[in-house]
This record gives C-alpha cells, structure tokens and sequence, in this order.
C-alpha cells in the first residue's frame, strides 16, 4: 500500500512539473490512484498510467495546429481537478465496489471506465487534426473543429483505436478471452458516442458577441458570452463523467 501510494505522488509530481497536470489536479490524481491501487493493485495504477501517458502525449501533439480549438473548448492546457474527477471518478467507483465485493463485474467496470475515458480523449485530440472539418451528429453540416457533438472520420478511428489500447493492455495483467475483450473493446467504446451523443443535445454551447463564433467557454474576448442551447449546468467536464458513467452502467447490466 505504502509503495502504491509513493508511485502515486511520484507520477502526480512528475505530470504537474511536465504541466500536463494543476496542483489541484496532482492532488487528485494521488487520491483516484491510492484508491485504485488499493483495489486493484498494480494492474490498476498500470492502466489509469496508461490512460494518462497517452492522453497526454495525445494533447501536446501536433499543438501548435490546435490553437484555433482553444476558442471553441471549454479547458485547455494542465488538467485540473474537476477534469481528473471526470475522467476517473468512475473509476474510483468501480474500485471501491470491487473492494467490497470482490465481483470481476467491477473489475470489467474499471476497464471499461479507462477505455471509455481514452476513446473520447483520443477521439477528441486527434479528430481536430482532420484534413476535413467535422459534421454535426444530428444536421450533417461541417462545423469548426472541436465543436461539441461533431464527428470526423479520423477522430472516429483514433476513438476505436484508443478504447482498443486499453483492452489490449489489461491483456497483460487479466486473462481475456477474445469474446470478453470484444465486449470490452465495443462496451469501452460506446462511451465516446455518448459523449457525442451528449455533445451535440445537453452539453452547454455559447455564442461569442465579439467574433460570432460558437464556444463552449462563458468569457470570450473578455466579454461574457450568450448563452445559445443545452444545460447550463452540464459543461464539457460533466459530459465527460457523465459518458463514462453510462458505458460503466451498460458493462454492470450486461455482465451481471
């Protein structure tokens, strides 16, 4: 235990000194790890690295041609607390149920958690680098990169190829099977549609006064913004939980 939660404060000060993480963001991260380890052992401290490594490696690529995202997405930059609760509260969850209960259904949970997390990550990340601007879900129509609720052919393959990775590394730690790894895979996967699913009807959207562009952020140009459709209450980081909670939920119904 002592040994999980020393690895746990070395990788949170390592991600806050490399500012892929705040210090409020450091400090949770040390908490979702210290429960996750204490569940699921090293097997769960090595997938959350997994998820955060790439997830990482994935935002600084290419980040120069990202800029123009910046305008539109509600957070750029270090992950805060708010965003490490989004995408491993679930996870801390499915520790704790296995805790207590010693039932494989929440170690499947957690596999699906960080599947459903790095999908939509990896969908998001790398699908605003496409040589072709997104189509909104619903209407069809090309929109700006990172709008919420838009799809692109590459980011759509980066979602599967990310949900796969996951899967593919517990392999190394768990035995699976090829029909449970499918499940997994296909389960990991349905959080990043949700996501989008979510995105494009609930989520938050605003309009900026000053360039007319649709944005997710409540300040833009130093000028309030107005607000246009969805909740106000749901914003990027609540979509975020909210999506890996669903495909969580779909994994505990179909594996019990």
């Amino acid at each position: 235990m002592f040994a999980i939660f020393i690895v746990t404060c070395v990788v949170a000060y390592l991600g806050y000194r490399l500012h892929s993480l705040t210090l409020s963001g450091a400090l949770l991260t040390v908490v979702t790890g210290t429960v996750i380890g204490l569940s699921f052992g090293w097997f769960g401290l090595y997938l959350l690295g997994v998820f955060f490594s790439t997830s990482s490696l994935a935002s600084k690529y290419r980040s120069r041609d990202k800029q123009g995202v910046d305008d539109i997405v509600e957070k750029t930059g270090a992950r805060d607390a708010i965003q490490v609760l989004a995408n491993g509260g679930v996870g801390i969850l499915c520790a704790l149920g296995f805790l207590y209960t010693k039932d494989y259904v929440f170690l499947y949970m957690y596999i699906v958690s960080i599947a459903a997390a790095t999908s939509d990550t990896w969908g998001s990340e790398f699908g605003v680098l496409s040589s072709h601007r997104p189509r909104f879900m619903f209407t069809f129509k090309r929109v700006e990169p990172g709008t919420s609720g838009a799809v692109s052919t590459f980011g759509t393959m980066m979602s599967i190829v990310g949900a796969f990775v996951i899967v593919l590394s517990s392999v190394l730690f768990i035995e699976v099977d090829l029909p449970l790894f499918l499940m997994l895979w296909a389960i990991g996967l349905s959080g990043s549609i949700i996501d989008t699913l979510l995105g494009a009807t609930v989520q938050r959207k605003f309009r900026c006064d000053v360039c007319d562009k649709l944005t997710e952020k409540k300040i833009h140009h130093q000028v309030p913004t107005i607000y246009v459709s969805g909740s106000r209450l749901l914003g990027n980081d609540a979509v975020n939980f909210l999506s890996v909670l669903g495909a969580t939920v779909i994994c505990f119904f179909i594996f019990r």
